[in-house]
């Protein structure tokens, strides 16, 4: 490959964020981008591959052994990852050098620098921190405060604290409460005493952590003096040193998780911060998780309240709170054929107030409704007790649908309607059958088949309704 080839690579190399080499076997040029440069201590961006180590030495860590400028690019096995240590007269670094054969000609170098090994303090740390991230991550509201109390243990823990602990601050920002806590042992927990704190009651703790984000102090007798309401909160509390990071959502500050030292003092450091805010930002993201899952829980149950709703409007009828006629049409439809397979016999009871027009005419419209509503109340009980549907059919009459009833039920359940309307003892003079208020009843008993069609059905029992007002009304009349 020709010396333009590299230089067609040059500006994807150049904007790489690691460290990388081209190297062009033709030519024996090489081409570093600033990253090599600056890792390698190397002064020309394009150089020759005769010298472009000569300030460095390069030993394989496989075998110890030193490494030409040419075995650097082209191993002599045919290698993809290989380790190098680097050895300068100031400094020696561990390289991870990955190989990319672009070409017969052309080979891509990247170079990624080794970090030195974490104790093994670090390590537990790290583990530690990942179980917690894995247990957190689908937190439930039932083990919430469990899990958040674990790991403020392990911050505690790792840092030597005796007691670590949330606070969150109320949607007006102007409360805060102490909501999870852990205390090492014979530490006395404040927990409950923290609660709907106003801020303005610690002015110094809320100005540094709303501009800062972070309230470090070692020694809490060294508080200035305009900190005076908060050193007399930490001694009372037994407080020596205490660090406290703010924890953000969505751009906003929630609360802050803190450790106390009560023992000694205690000299924060940067890792002491770190781990702190780390643990912090996962237990922030499980409540806004959790605050999300309670949120949607909310929406569903006003969703499936609101359908309830709507199916009870699209139901009931409005006035007397019982099936309208949509619900009895549908109903009907469902108990015919199921009627049909199982053979079982099926009534239909269809009855109407006698004179109710003379009653609404003399007493008024407003009485009226009061009395459908008082006679479909009774209705309702009743079918509750015998099994079925009761619904307003049209306007003072009323519809029954009861499955599995044959003729001899249904006419004492038709009887038992009569009579318990007579009981109500409803004052009607204007009626020419009686003086109280009474029902005209026909009904209808079938077992169901294919051919059977609900207005069919309907207009039988119509038929034996209409057959008992002709027989005088305040009657019961099957249709035959």
């Amino acid at each position: 490959m020709s010396t333009p080839a590299i230089k067609d690579i040059q500006f994807t190399l150049s904007i790489l964020p690691l460290a990388a080499f081209a190297y062009d076997k033709q030519t024996g040029n090489v081409f570093a981008n600033a990253q090599a440069q600056q890792l390698f201590k190397l002064t020309n961006i394009e150089d020759s591959i005769t010298h472009i180590f000569n300030h460095i030495q390069l030993f394989d860590t496989t075998n110890q052994q030193p490494l030409s400028n040419n075995d650097f690019f082209i191993p002599k096995k045919q290698l993809s990852v290989r380790e190098v240590l680097i050895t300068s007269s100031q400094s020696s670094t561990v390289i991870e050098l990955n190989y990319s054969i672009v070409s017969t000609s052309l080979t891509l170098v990247i170079c990624t620098k080794k970090t030195p090994s974490k104790n093994s303090y670090d390590a537990d740390f790290d583990e530690v921190i990942s179980k917690i991230s894995t247990q957190i991550i689908d937190i439930q509201l039932d083990n919430l405060d469990a899990k958040i109390e674990s790991a403020l243990q392990t911050i505690g823990t790792f840092c030597n604290a005796d007691r670590s602990y949330v606070f969150q601050f109320s949607e007006s920002d102007k409360i805060m409460s102490n909501t999870h806590e852990w205390v090492n042992e014979n530490i006395t927990p404040f927990k409950t005493h923290l609660q709907n704190i106003p801020q303005n009651s610690l002015p110094y703790f809320f100005k540094m952590m709303s501009e800062q984000h972070v309230f470090n102090i070692p020694d809490v007798m060294l508080l200035p003096e305009e900190a005076h309401k908060e050193k007399t909160e930490f001694t009372a509390e037994d407080i020596k040193s205490i660090l406290c990071i703010g924890l953000k959502s969505e751009q906003k500050l929630v609360g802050f998780i803190g450790c106390d030292c009560v023992k000694n003092t205690r000299n924060w450091n940067e890792t002491d911060l770190i781990r702190i805010k780390l643990v912090g930002d996962i237990i922030t993201n499980s409540l806004k998780n959790v605050s999300y899952k309670l949120r949607i829980e909310q929406i569903q149950q006003q969703l499936l309240s609101a359908n309830e709703e709507l199916q009870n409007l699209a139901n009931l009828d409005s006035l007397t709170n019982i099936a309208n006629r949509r619900q009895f049409d549908s109903t009907l439809k469902i108990e015919i054929q199921r009627s049909a397979r199982s053979q079982q016999p099926i009534s239909l009871i269809i009855c109407d107030i006698d004179f109710f027009k003379l009653y609404n005419d003399n007493f008024g419209h407003q009485q009226g409704d009061e009395i459908l509503k008082q006679v479909a109340s009774t209705l309702q009980a009743l079918t509750k007790r015998q099994g079925g549907l009761v619904s307003r059919y049209g306007g003072e009459e009323f519809a029954f649908i009861l499955p599995i009833t044959d003729k001899a039920s249904c006419h004492n359940f038709a009887t038992l309607i009569k009579s318990s309307i007579n009981e109500l003892a409803i004052a009607h003079p204007y009626s020419t059958v009686s003086e109280k208020l009474t029902l005209s009843i026909g009904y209808h008993c079938f077992i169901a088949s294919k051919k059977n069609q609900a207005d069919k059905l309907i207009k039988a029992a119509d038929k034996a309704l209409y057959k008992a007002k002709n027989a005088g009304r305040n009657k019961v009349m099957r249709f035959d």
